[in-house]
């Protein structure tokens, strides 16, 4: 449906107002369509039901669920990878579209429960997010259109910006009110979740995270079972390579022989990529596919360990397990360092103008443990705004926010400085102000029991809600 359609289609439900044919002026459109943009956008979120029966992505219920309703969100998400200078596969992008659509079906059974057994919402935060979604949509016509010209405009057309309001109310209201609707039903289920201590201290104790890396043997979107053979083939060849090379070599290095092995096979087959090697570093449950994911928590599989082929979506993995976190482990403090920096900046095409930063980074080195004031280092020669704003102080971090920087002072005692550090594309010299040593998280932290509280309660509200979604399949009989 194009744009002009949608206005005569929204005109004749009585959401949008008639221009008289007589009087058209462009600003009047330009209105009309930041109106029509505004219903649209807060639609594709929260459903706009009615759609004809060919036009059906999903019945669930008394509720229909639209093909364009899930274009219409998919079409975000292209656009959204486009700026991002990402592209989406074919598998993807099926991906993506089931996943909107089952959230839209989540989003259906949850309203249709709550107004079934008639549950009240959060009139306040109703009142507020209508209340905002109003004002956007008037700051919109200003800024588009000119404050006077559009407040004339409105004053034309509906008697008074009050009146105007009272329009709009009557068109994002039920899409305001869908989605705290949806909030009730899961707040109902929620409000018996407890914990115990005891429960607190095994899930305190269990794997929060694992970091691995892989090796991935592709499947081509849709694959033929000659594809998925082949490649299951090509998994349990390298699969056996690795485990000879390991028996014969205690050193053996899983990314060293990964990177390689994905070099050999992919120049074999012209450079299309037929294998992947990724490591992961750490990710919690819930962020990878399941299959992927099991393997990986499995509590067989320990740190070290080459587990594999796991069949997922994408291919044949095979998976080296670099290390396991518990949830304790997450809340421990690693040491911090605060340190005064110097920075000097280079080009990195321009080898003179590295190596000019490296000399005047080595000459502030000299000069500051000779006796030169650091501060006055900073405010004289520093290269870095951020913070020769603040004396040249970078505020404590970890090895893991600046490791160049916390290996080169770590050893240090305060008041040290040290010589040229190379950053990316900049000599840095520091000078260490203060350590915060590490410290091990335990439960008896008043704040860490908390956090870890909620994020128990947060995990069980998790299983509550899929077991709750499934249920109410089951009862308003989710058509697709």
């Amino acid at each position: 449906m194009g744009r002009q359609s949608k206005i005569k289609k929204l005109r004749r439900e009585g959401k949008l107002p008639r221009v008289e044919k007589e009087k058209p002026t462009p600003l009047w459109v330009k209105i009309l369509i930041v109106i029509l943009i505004s219903v649209l956008v807060l639609g594709s979120a929260s459903a706009v039901w009615g759609y004809a029966e060919r036009n059906m992505a999903a019945k669930v219920g008394k509720e229909t669920i639209t093909i364009d309703q899930v274009n219409n969100e998919l079409n975000y998400y292209r656009d959204l990878y486009k700026q991002l200078n990402m592209t989406l596969t074919q598998q993807q992008e099926a991906q993506l579209k089931d996943n909107i659509l089952q959230s839209l079906i989540e989003e259906s059974l949850l309203v249709q429960y709550a107004k079934d057994h008639n549950l009240k919402i959060d009139e306040t935060q109703y009142k507020k997010n209508l209340e905002d979604q109003i004002n956007q949509t008037i700051e919109q016509g200003k800024k588009n259109n000119g404050e006077k010209t559009f407040l004339d405009f409105v004053t034309g057309q509906y008697g008074s910006l009050d009146a105007y309001k009272q329009y709009l109310e009557k068109i994002y209201g039920p899409y305001v009110e869908r989605p705290l609707l949806a909030q009730a039903a899961l707040d109902q289920k929620y409000k018996d979740i407890k914990v115990t201590d005891e429960e607190i201290k095994q899930y305190f104790n269990s794997i929060k995270e694992v970091s691995a890396e892989h090796i991935l043997v592709l499947l081509p979107d849709n694959p033929n079972k000659s594809q998925i053979n082949n490649a299951k083939k090509l998994a349990d060849e390298i699969l056996n390579e690795i485990n000879d090379l390991k028996a014969k070599d205690k050193n053996f290095n899983f990314a060293t022989f990964a990177q390689k092995k994905v070099k050999e096979i992919n120049d074999k087959n012209n450079g299309k990529e037929v294998l992947k090697y990724e490591n992961l570093g750490y990710f919690p449950k819930g962020q990878m596919v399941k299959e992927f994911e099991d393997a990986c928590f499995n509590p067989n599989a320990k740190v070290g360990d080459i587990i594999g082929p796991i069949k997922t979506q994408y291919g044949y993995h095979i998976i080296h397990i670099l290390g396991k976190k518990t949830v304790a482990e997450t809340y421990d403090q690693p040491e911090k360092v605060n340190v005064r920096i110097v920075q000097f900046n280079f080009d990195p095409k321009d080898a003179k103008s590295k190596e000019n930063a490296y000399t005047s980074a080595k000459s502030i080195s000299i000069q500051t443990r000779n006796g030169m004031s650091f501060i006055e280092a900073v405010k004289r020669f520093s290269q870095d705004e951020t913070t020769k704003s603040k004396n040249g102080e970078t505020g404590f971090f970890t090895k893991d926010e600046k490791p160049e920087i916390f290996s080169a002072v770590v050893n240090l005692k305060k008041g040290d400085i040290t010589d040229p550090i190379l950053v990316q594309n900049s000599y840095v010299v520091a000078q260490l102000i203060d350590k915060q040593p590490a410290k091990k998280a335990t439960l008896e932290d008043k704040d860490i029991y908390n956090k870890v509280k909620d994020e128990l309660i947060n995990n069980k509200k998790a299983e509550l809600r899929k077991q709750f979604i499934d249920e109410l399949k089951r009862k308003y009989h989710v058509r697709t």
